[in-house]
């Protein structure tokens, strides 16, 4: 079930799995995967990300900074864009944020992924796979840096439903 729309004004959400930069003439513009189709969108992925993280009441410097104090400043690192109910929702970029050719995936649509040469095949939930020009040992770090921040999420929230929490920031780094 594919669907090819433009919309300037996307919003990731819990069905989206790839925001993937494309050329459009001489502009830049994302595929946008989702769990139920696909659309390309007359943005950035970068722009879409930082659109989104606004939209959930963050911004994407906070979201990078707080996955880099949880990770200890590591390079590339995931983010959390936003979290309902407990549940964060990670995305991990496939290069520099910075980057034009940078991708963005949903750590949590991800099935699998499969070393492909100097490149890598991510398998999605929703049995679409795509090859991007990331190697496997890579993608296979950025996937262990998502759990890592997955987890480090999910014990600040139990810390916060806590009776007994009386702890600052300063224990933000510990597990």
């Amino acid at each position: 079930m594919s669907r090819q729309k433009l919309s300037a004004n996307y919003i990731v959400s819990f069905d989206t799995f790839m925001l993937q930069p494309i050329e459009v003439g001489n502009t830049i513009s994302t595929h946008v995967i989702e769990r139920n189709g696909e659309l390309n969108v007359p943005r950035k992925p970068i722009h879409i990300v930082k659109k989104s993280c606004d939209y959930y009441g963050g911004s994407l410097q906070t979201s990078i900074n707080t996955a880099r104090l949880a990770l200890r400043n590591r390079h590339k690192t995931p983010i959390i864009v936003a979290h309902d109910f407990g549940t964060p929702y990670i995305f991990l970029p496939t290069m520099s944020p910075a980057s034009e050719q940078n991708a963005w995936i949903s750590y949590r649509a991800i099935d699998d992924i499969e070393p492909d040469k100097m490149s890598s095949i991510i398998y999605f939930e929703n049995n679409r796979s795509v090859k991007i020009n990331i190697s496997g040992a890579t993608m296979h770090r950025q996937l262990a840096f998502c759990k890592l921040l997955e987890k480090k999420f999910l014990n600040k929230q139990r810390l916060l439903n806590s009776p007994s929490f009386f702890g600052g920031f300063d224990d933000f780094d510990d597990d």
